[in-house]
């Protein structure tokens, strides 16, 4: 019995109208597979149909219907056109050769037969069809199946519920942060990783649910006969703790999450694509809700994620609109009491609104929108700090780079282009990357360090202390500057735990020689308290919230022609 449309063992359909014939037949095939035999066309058909035969041995004269027609008409039937068909004839004229090539017929086998000739031509033929199967419904990398054989397998367990009022579940399971994983290693060992969590959750799932790759760290697991919702979120779970377990690649010690979206028959969809559109809600809302987590879908979910859709849709019109604009944030230096810098901030403005960078900048990074804005985000800075500099004030402007655009390959291209293209000294640049940005790959961070400051441009460690705080790395690393991150500032009048951290900080950079900003000054005291620290570079609302680069230009220029006086 075929199990789930595709069983391993090949099925062998012999058509031949002579008895003597169709045994020698049988006897050259009888261990290759599964062997069903018909007399005349008609009933040949009715075997197909039922069991959908990898092989045909096929007589080429049988009273009624020929060879020929039957080919034919297999060849014409979807469901069946992908049989291997070998004709069997005592007919030696090339004629019927030619013919047989032409109905789609891929062998002919001359009688009388040679059952040691029968034999390999059909195991010939069986290794090629398993081979065409396993290239069309097996992944080629895992070996699991695909997305056409997980449908097919689908459609036959949602049919089976509808006919037993059952239920079935759609399981996506997507692997956290694996873009950045694997653009911070090579390729070769992503692969690796895939293999071997593909591994790992296939010995987890009975033979009666298929296990799937979609595509890129996505994997599919489709469940029939479903009993229990509670019993099904205890399993995905098991299998959250199964991809979390520690693994090693070349020497590479390495622990991943994996989020997870559940989708069920009937509730949640009626057929594959909808249970997939909901499974992959629910997905991102688990990551949402703290990654390594799973979901079960339900209708606020569909809603959130038709928001994100439309979000997408007008976040990529904004891209390429113009719509996105750039504000900036002055940083003072609060002993002068004049501006020593500014940091680039991309804003949009829907209608009559502001779009929250909360809300948008994950979700480029998630759909690789953040490469092309983050390029737009920084030739315009590099275009209105060269502005700037025309007007007879060199101020540093700041640009936020995110993992994807640091993992990019045109990422230093893309550096040296805005410079080129805007004439801005590089010294006049600063790239404001985030401790676990540095820290996922040291040497592949240290080789893009090296040659950004090898063109000249600053090196600024965001939001310090948040995440992972080394004393190595923060050592053997080109840094320029280290930028206090606002949640100690905020408290640390209030709070001795955040006091103490940020005298930490100003102590490690004067001992390293490096540059310190505060970020996130609200008000005189946090300012005089910092400058007693030793920090006098500071970043808020004390001092300036974002403004478009018109005002900011205005007020720099005011500003100087104060000082000149």
């Amino acid at each position: 019995m075929r199990e789930n449309g595709f069983a391993p063992v090949p099925v062998i359909l012999i058509v031949d109208d002579q008895p003597t014939d169709t045994l020698l037949l049988q006897e050259a095939v009888a261990d290759l597979g599964d062997i069903y035999t018909a007399h005349d066309g008609a009933a040949a058909l009715a075997l197909a149909n039922a069991h959908h035969p990898d092989l045909i041995l096929l007589d080429v004269q049988m009273p009624g219907m020929s060879g020929f027609q039957l080919c034919k008409t297999i060849k014409a039937t979807p469901r069946l056109r992908d049989a291997a068909i070998v004709f069997v004839t005592a007919h030696t004229q090339t004629d019927n050769e030619l013919m047989a090539l032409e109905y789609g017929g891929i062998d002919f086998i001359q009688k009388p037969l040679s059952l040691p000739v029968v034999r390999a031509r059909a195991k010939a033929q069986l290794a090629l069809r398993a081979e065409a199967k396993r290239l069309a419904y097996y992944d080629e990398l895992t070996a699991l199946p695909n997305r056409t054989l997980l449908g097919d397998r689908a459609e036959q367990a949602l049919h089976s519920a509808r006919a037993t009022d059952g239920k079935a579940a759609l399981v996506l399971l997507d692997l956290d942060n694996f873009k950045g994983i694997n653009d911070s290693i090579n390729h070769r060992m992503g692969d690796c990783i895939l293999i071997e969590l593909a591994h790992r959750l296939q010995c987890h799932c009975p033979a009666t649910e298929t296990l799937s790759r979609h595509g890129g760290d996505e994997f599919l697991l489709m469940i029939p006969d479903l009993t229990s919702s509670q019993a099904l979120g205890e399993r995905v779970d098991e299998l959250l703790r199964v991809v979390a377990q520690p693994l090693s690649i070349d020497g590479h010690r390495l622990q991943l999450t994996c989020s997870a979206g559940i989708s069920v028959y009937p509730e949640d969809g009626d057929n594959l694509d909808v249970l997939f559109r909901h499974a992959e809600a629910a997905m991102y809302q688990a990551k949402q809700s703290g990654r390594g987590l799973y979901r079960f879908f339900s209708r606020h979910l569909e809603v959130d994620a038709r928001a994100r859709h439309q979000l997408e849709v007008h976040l990529r019109e904004a891209l390429n609109s113009g719509a996105l604009s750039v504000f900036y944030q002055p940083r003072y230096d609060a002993a002068l009491g004049t501006a020593d810098g500014m940091e680039a901030l991309v804003r949009w403005q829907r209608g009559e609104r502001m779009v929250s960078p909360a809300d948008f900048i994950p979700l480029a990074e998630e759909t690789g929108l953040i490469i092309p804005l983050g390029r737009q985000v920084m030739l315009q800075a590099c275009c209105d700090a060269h502005t700037l500099m025309q007007d007879g004030l060199r101020i540093c402007v700041g640009v936020n780079i995110s993992t994807v655009q640091f993992r990019d390959p045109s990422f230093l291209s893309m550096v040296r282009e805005a410079l080129h293209d805007t004439g801005l000294p590089p010294e006049l640049l600063e790239l404001e990357i985030t401790e676990g940005v540095m820290a996922r790959d040291i040497e592949h961070t240290r080789t893009l360090l090296t040659e950004l400051k090898q063109m000249g441009v600053r090196i600024a460690v965001d939001d310090f202390g948040t995440g992972y705080s080394s004393l190595a790395y923060i050592k053997n690393l080109p840094i320029d500057v280290l930028k206090i991150d606002q949640s100690f500032v905020r408290d640390m009048l209030s709070d001795r735990s955040d006091a103490a951290i940020v005298e930490a900080i100003v102590q490690m950079g004067h001992a390293l020689e490096l540059e310190l900003i505060a970020e996130g000054v609200e008000s005189a005291e946090q300012a005089e308290a910092l400058k007693a620290q030793g920090c006098r570079l500071m970043q808020g609302y004390h001092y300036c919230r974002p403004i478009p680069f018109s005002q900011l230009r205005q007020q720099l220029r005011t500003q100087h022609c104060q000082q000149g006086r």
